[in-house]
């Protein structure tokens, strides 16, 4: 019995098959008649809860008073700096609840460069504290760290936030809080 390379006959085929089928298609056919609309799909899970609920502040200009002593021999000495922020939003509810932040930004708008307070640094001894009670937050510190302007930029403003309880529990992603750039874009703030 003689075998039959049938190899070549189906390699003819399957090549002549393609090339038919290739130059069937054309870029210059018209566009088909659209299609139904296919069943909605399932609805998605919901979405986590928005920002609508964070109070912020705008960049505020802060001035920074001495805190004195008065001295025996009749002399005042200054022992530090304190400064009032009115933040007529801070309830006492929120006190019990809420996360309260305070930052502040040691350059200009245009170049910021912010910090998380309370700050401390080791290198200069610089340290900022901060309090919070009813619609104030006070800020206190060894240096006037009040807010200036030069050449037309204003440096040193500050900015508080108040995240009610149960905000920052939803979702599982971890917020640096002393990291503003990561706060902001957490809770979809702008400047």
């Amino acid at each position: 019995m003689k075998r039959r390379n049938l190899l070549s006959p189906l390699v003819l085929l399957s090549g002549l098959f393609f090339v038919v089928l290739m130059a069937s298609c054309s870029k210059d056919g018209s566009t088909g008649a659209d299609g139904a609309t296919g069943p909605a799909g399932p609805a998605g899970p919901a979405g986590p809860p928005g920002t609508s609920n964070v109070i912020y502040s705008a960049w505020l200009d802060v001035s920074y008073k001495p805190d004195t002593i008065h001295l025996g021999n009749g002399g005042i000495d200054t022992v530090g700096y304190y400064a009032i922020i009115d933040a007529p939003k801070l309830t006492t509810a929120l006190l019990a609840s809420a996360d309260v932040k305070a930052y502040i930004n040691s350059n200009t708008a245009a170049d910021p460069v912010i910090l998380a307070l309370p700050y401390s640094s080791l290198n200069s001894g610089l340290y900022i504290q901060m309090v919070a009670y009813t619609q104030t937050i006070e800020l206190y510190s060894n240096a006037d760290l009040s807010t200036v302007s030069s050449g037309g930029n204003k440096y040193q403003q500050y900015r508080y936030m108040i995240v009610p309880g149960g905000t920052t529990a939803r979702s599982s992603t971890a917020v640096d809080w002393s990291d503003y750039t990561a706060v902001k874009a957490y809770l979809g703030l702008t400047d």
